[in-house]
């Protein structure tokens, strides 16, 4: 069996394009047996800009892995008996399912009904609540962490405590100068797990921490950590609506979209029963 690879071209590529002219289709990189790589395929897959060194390396990933590919497939042609290589059912089968998925892909981009009004979100809503129970607690808040050595901790504390626009307003201004990181959650829910995660050493449950006190204050070595609880969900509650609203759109066209492939099936089965097209016995 004859292999042959030919790095040398990347050489060629990189000083002169003389070596690939109007012949790259006859001549060839690397050969297995009767099947060739040929250099208009291997320059094909060489990125433009890339060092020689870097050129080369590449070439050779490429020649190899083709070899390897070409060489395991006369292998299993050499090694596998004629049924075992037949693979019609097999191709048939594929086909048959990317034809079916295709055709239902056109018929839905054409035919699928997406249009979604605020009274059929809202009436899913309310007609399954046993979807939207939340698994961790949600909140809105404020979170602020800042390093030790800036902190003004009363300062902040009697920002978080006013908890004004114009108090939030200040502590959002001075936490642009001084926090290592600043949300303002007072608008919309967010995981609380995803924020005392940021928390080094919190052994209280969101729970707790939530039954608790409005503010919240950590520390490590380093940093402080303060975070206002303006409202909150538990976990095992019915989350609400303006949180799960995106979800709910999902769910309804996903609904959708099965009713309807099941619609298409049953649809041509009637069709195919009334004009005869199949017989079961």
């Amino acid at each position: 069996m004859c292999i042959r690879l030919c790095l040398v071209l990347m050489v060629a590529t990189l000083g002169s394009c003389s070596y690939f002219g109007k012949n790259d289709d006859s001549r060839y990189a690397a050969k297995v047996g009767d099947k060739i790589f040929s250099l208009r395929e291997l320059r094909a897959q060489i990125p433009a800009g890339l060092t020689r060194a870097d050129s080369l390396q590449r070439a050779n990933d490429i020649l190899v892995r083709w070899v390897k590919k070409e060489l395991m497939i006369q292998m299993a042609e050499d090694n596998l008996d004629g049924s075992q290589k037949d693979l019609t059912k097999e191709l048939d089968d594929y086909r048959n399912e990317l034809l079916i998925h295709r055709y239902k892909q056109q018929l839905l981009s054409q035919k699928l009904d997406t249009a979604l009004t605020p009274e059929d979100i809202r009436e899913y809503y309310d007609k399954h609540p046993e979807k939207f129970i939340l698994p961790s607690s949600i909140v809105k808040a404020v979170y602020v962490e800042i390093p030790k050595n800036v902190a003004k901790i009363d300062l902040i504390r009697r920002w978080m405590i006013e908890n004004s626009t114009i108090s939030l307003g200040e502590l959002e201004s001075y936490s642009f100068q001084y926090a290592t990181k600043f949300d303002r959650f007072n608008k919309e829910w967010t995981d609380l797990s995803g924020i005392l995660a940021r928390i080094p050493g919190v052994s209280e449950s969101p729970e707790s921490i939530l039954r608790g006190s409005k503010i919240h204050q950590f520390s490590d070595l380093n940093n402080y950590y303060f975070l206002l609880v303006n409202d909150y969900i538990l976990a095992g509650e019915k989350a609400p609506f303006d949180f799960v609203k995106d979800r709910i759109e999902s769910l309804i066209l996903n609904s959708r979209k099965m009713d309807f492939l099941r619609e298409i099936e049953n649809n041509v089965y009637e069709k195919g029963k009334r004009e005869n097209r199949f017989t079961i016995r």
